[in-house]
């Protein structure tokens, strides 16, 4: 089994445990004991130290050197981005993805944390929020979201916010709003991190980053991307009765125009 993983290793990332013993003629039971033999603590880890290990030589490519043409540091950024969006994709746990969705579904109020590059994708995800209609509010003041977070309630959702996931500001206001009882979403980057062991649920990012562009810098646009799809989840979850209700909000402020205008 580990000659056919090492034969094709990037196929092999795409394999769920029963659609490698099926390929290796053997049982999910070998390939877990396989994975623990080799000092993995899940399938899902010993995939994602693979993927890292091959990500090395494919992301060589995307560094900004200092002897690099403008047109060449435009290439490697958009490459960067897809490289960026390919692998959150790769590593996003549907599990994860489906409840935190279910989790906003049934939310009074939908609070969003980040400092710094975090708090714009936070801000970002208020936008998004009251777009739909929603009690939804970012918050990047340390000293305000660690008070807000003592205070949520059982049915209110946190969306936590670091690449890094040990921002600890965040993974205080993290452990305040589970104490509290609310439902904590993380959205870090990949790996077991202070802020994910806080959360109910952990949304990964992976970005490749250099010294003329940090790495949480980049974390940003599949941070985005991923909060794009949890509300828009949310929207076609309430369909039709959300969209009636956007469009009576709509009707209702084009009415208010009309009787503003000269």
């Amino acid at each position: 089994m580990i000659d056919q993983i090492l034969s094709a290793p990037e196929r092999f990332l795409s394999l769920t445990i029963a659609e490698l013993s099926e390929a290796a003629g053997t049982s999910d039971a070998t390939v877990v004991r396989l994975v623990q033999h080799l000092g993995f603590g899940g399938y899902q880890e010993f995939k994602l130290q693979l993927s890292r290990a091959l990500a090395v030589n494919r992301k060589g490519d995307l560094v900004v050197e200092t002897q690099d043409a403008s047109v060449t540091v435009l290439r490697k950024v958009f490459d960067s981005a897809t490289t960026a969006l390919g692998d959150t994709l790769e590593h996003l746990s549907p599990e994860a993805v489906s409840a935190a969705v279910q989790a906003l579904v049934l939310a009074r109020h939908i609070e969003l944390i980040g400092v710094g590059g975090s708090g714009v994708v936070a801000q970002h995800g208020q936008y998004r929020g009251l777009r739909l209609g929603l009690s939804c509010r970012a918050t990047t003041d340390p000293g305000q979201f660690m008070t807000i977070c003592s205070l949520l309630e059982p049915t209110d959702v946190l969306i936590a916010v670091s690449f890094t996931g040990v921002t600890e500001q965040i993974v205080q206001a993290a452990r305040l709003a589970r104490q509290a009882g609310a439902t904590v979403v993380a959205l870090t980057g990949l790996g077991r991190t202070p802020l994910s062991r806080r959360a109910h649920h952990t949304l990964s990012t992976s970005a490749p980053g250099d010294r003329y562009r940090p790495e949480g810098l980049a974390a940003q646009l599949p941070q985005i991307a991923i909060l794009d799809a949890l509300f828009t989840s949310l929207h076609v979850s309430q369909d039709p009765y959300l969209s009636e209700r956007l469009s009576r909000a709509a009707a209702a402020r084009r009415g208010l125009n009309a009787e503003l205008a000269p």
